[in-house]
Formats: C-alpha cells, structure tokens, sequence
C-alpha cells in the first residue's frame, strides 16, 4: 500500500482513520508554526516537508487550488530558508496599508480567486490522466490560495493587514476540511485561527507602541 495514500491508515480516532500522511502533514504544520513563532530557522526545513505532504494530500480529496499552493509555499520556505541564514536580526517596522491598497487587494484576491477557480474546473479536461474527479468547491479552494500567497507576502513585510488575510483564510479552510472530513486538518486551522488572531493582537499591541514612542520622542 502506498505510504501517502490516504488509504494507508495508522490508527483511528472516534472511527476517524487517520492516514499517516495526514498526521505527517499535521505534526509538520504545528511544529512549523510554533518555530515561526519563536523565530527560529528550523520552521523553514519543516515547512518544505509540510507542503510536500499537502501537495499529496490535497490532490488526494480534490482541492486541487490548495494542492497547487503547496508548490508556493515549497519554493517560499526555500528562500526563507536562505534569507534567514543572510539576516542580522533587524526587524523592519510594523506597516498598515491605506483604504485605498486595501479596497484594491480585496479586489484583486475576489478576481484572482475566480479565475482560478476556473482554471482548477478545467484540469479534469486538461489532464485527466492526472485530475480524474472534478475539484471540490472550486472557488472557495482558490480564494484560500490567493490570498495564502498575498498574505504570505505581506506578513513577510511586516504589514498589519496579514493576520486579517490570514483569520479569513483559517475560517473558510476550517468549513472546507470539515466538509471534506480531513478531520486533522480541520483542528490544525482552528489551531492556526487562534495563533492569527494572537499575532494580529500582538502586531497592534507592538505597532501602537513604536507609534507613542515615536510621538514623544518628536515632542
């Protein structure tokens, strides 16, 4: 049986079959996270093997969008990984963007998303030697991707707005692993719901902060 099918089962939980890839890809993901947290460089080698272990799983349950996103994160957590190693230390400041970048990400993550959707609609046709069964919401799967990317850029950045792309991210993927019954999954977003939620608090805690410094020091 092959080791990242879904199929090969470790254990069960509740009559839950849990896969050994999904667990992989679970305990990969948290301990990504945490390390991230913690600014530590090993986040970035655990996260090349996290996304290899979704690109398997996601195109096993058909959200072909979230299979297609792990190649980014993929070559992200490479350069990641050498940008790290080249930093000194110095974070740059915490940045908000005004109304108007805003209302033009919205837009450009609600277009992207659609156009992706329609793109992942037609790999079944394109290579159905590859993409037997057609995707599983289409273009809810792509909204969780583009704006995983855009949110990903932007974090990297340091602009407050992040965490906001990422607490929507979290809730549509927490309603979309639950209808797919990739029930590991599920919990880890409400996990990472939970860590954005903290990092947005502590961005505008620390945002807030250089800002009434900054006004005394002027003063």
């Amino acid at each position: 049986m092959d080791l990242l099918s879904l199929n090969y089962v470790l254990f069960s939980v509740l009559d839950y079959p849990i896969s050994l890839l999904e667990c992989l890809g679970i305990v990969s993901g948290i301990f990504c996270v945490y390390y991230a947290s913690v600014d530590r460089i090993i986040t970035w080698p655990i996260g090349i093997f996290n996304s290899i272990c979704f690109f398997f799983l996601f195109y096993q349950v058909h959200l072909y969008s979230d299979m297609l996103l792990q190649i980014y994160f993929f070559a992200s957590s490479i350069y990641g990984w050498i940008y790290w190693k080249k930093r000194k230390g110095v974070k740059p400041p915490i940045t908000d963007l005004s109304w108007k970048v805003r209302s033009y990400l919205i837009l450009s993550i609600l277009a992207f998303s659609f156009l992706l959707g329609e793109l992942t609609k037609k790999l079944p046709i394109f290579l159905p030697a590859y993409f037997t069964e057609p995707p599983s919401f289409p273009y809810w799967d792509a909204f969780t991707t583009v704006a995983s990317v855009i949110a990903n850029f932007l974090l990297a950045r340091r602009v407050a707005e992040s965490w906001y792309i990422w607490i929507s991210v979290d809730v549509v993927c927490i309603v979309l692993y639950y209808l797919k019954d990739i029930r590991l999954v599920t919990i880890e977003y409400f996990v990472f719901l939970v860590i954005a939620v903290y990092g947005s608090y502590i961005w505008y805690k620390e945002s807030r902060t250089v800002a009434f410094t900054t006004s005394n020091n002027e003063a």
